[in-house]
C-alpha cells in the first residue's frame, strides 16, 4: 500500500497563499524534486497564486511548458516542479528575477532581485564526504552535490556562493562569530543578524545559534540560520 498522491488544500503550506476553503478540495501536489513537499512551492502555484501573473492554472501551465521560466539557470517545463529556499527564478520574457526567501509574513516568498544576481545562489553545506581519488563531495541544502579538489575546504554548516547553472563555487562563507546570518524559520524568520556563537547541542536540545538582531540578543536553533556574508550579505536576502 502507498500513500495518496493528492494534496488537500487544507494540508497545503500556508505560505503558498491559496484559499483554504472553496469549491476546489485539492491543491497542486509538488513533483519529486530538490526540496521537501512542505518546504517548496510548485511553479504553477508560484506564478498563479503568489506572483499573480496569470489568472488560471491553465495559463500558468502553458507559460511553464513553453519554457518561459528558469530555475537556477535551467529551463523547467514541469508545472509542479518545487522551488525553495534561495532558488533563483527568472522569467526572461518579463525581465524579472526572483529569489525565494523567508520573510516575516511567509516562510518563503519570491523577492525581486537585480539582473546581476540571476546567476548567483547561496547554499548551506549539509554534508561532506571524501570520495575515491581524494576529491571532496559537498551536499547542499537544495539537493545538489558539488565535487571539488582537496584544496577547497568548507565545513558542514558553512555556506557557499555558487554560480548557477555551472555549479562553480565563487566564495565560501564560514558560520562563525561575526558572520551575518539569515533566519529561515520561527518568529524571527526573514531577519538578518550577527552570529555570536554556536552552542553545542545535547540529547534533548539541538545546537543553538546566539545572534544579535537589532541590538537584541536572541537564541535560535542552528538549523534555522544560514550564513550570508561577513560585513554585508553577498546577495539580496531581505525585503527592502
Amino acid at each position: 500500500m502507498t500513500g495518496s498522491n493528492k494534496l488537500k488544500r487544507s494540508g497545503a503550506p500556508v505560505f503558498w497563499g491559496i484559499p483554504r476553503k472553496g469549491k476546489r478540495r485539492f491543491a497542486v501536489n509538488p513533483s519529486p524534486g530538490p526540496h521537501p513537499k512542505l518546504l517548496g512551492i510548485p511553479l504553477r502555484v508560484l506564478i498563479r497564486d503568489v506572483l499573480k501573473l496569470t489568472k488560471t492554472s491553465k495559463e500558468a501551465q502553458t507559460a511553464i511548458v513553453n519554457g518561459s521560466v528558469t530555475v537556477d539557470g535551467i529551463v523547467r517545463t514541469d508545472p509542479n516542479f518545487p522551488v525553495g529556499l534561495m532558488d533563483v527564478v527568472v522569467m526572461p520574457s518579463l525581465g524579472k528575477v526572483f529569489r525565494l526567501l523567508p520573510t516575516k509574513a511567509r516562510t518563503l516568498y519570491p523577492i525581486e532581485v537585480p539582473e546581476s544576481e540571476k546567476g548567483l545562489k547561496l547554499c548551506r553545506i549539509k554534508n561532506k564526504v571524501t570520495v575515491l581519488g581524494g576529491s571532496i563531495q559537498y551536499g547542499l541544502h537544495d539537493g545538489r552535490s558539488i565535487l571539488t579538489g582537496p584544496e577547497v575546504s568548507i565545513k558542514v554548516g558553512d555556506s557557499a556562493l555558487i554560480e548557477v547553472p555551472k555549479q562553480k563555487i565563487v566564495k565560501h562563507i564560514a558560520l562563525k562569530k561575526g558572520s551575518l546570518v539569515l533566519v529561515t524559520g520561527g518568529k524571527r524568520q526573514g531577519e538578518v543578524g550577527k552570529l555570536s556563537e554556536i552552542k553545542s547541542g545535547s540529547v534533548s536540545r539541538p545546537p543553538m545559534a546566539s545572534l544579535s538582531i537589532d541590538e537584541s540578543a536572541v537564541e535560535i536553533p542552528a538549523k534555522l540560520v544560514i550564513a550570508v556574508g561577513e560585513e554585508a550579505p553577498l546577495v539580496t536576502v531581505v525585503v527592502k
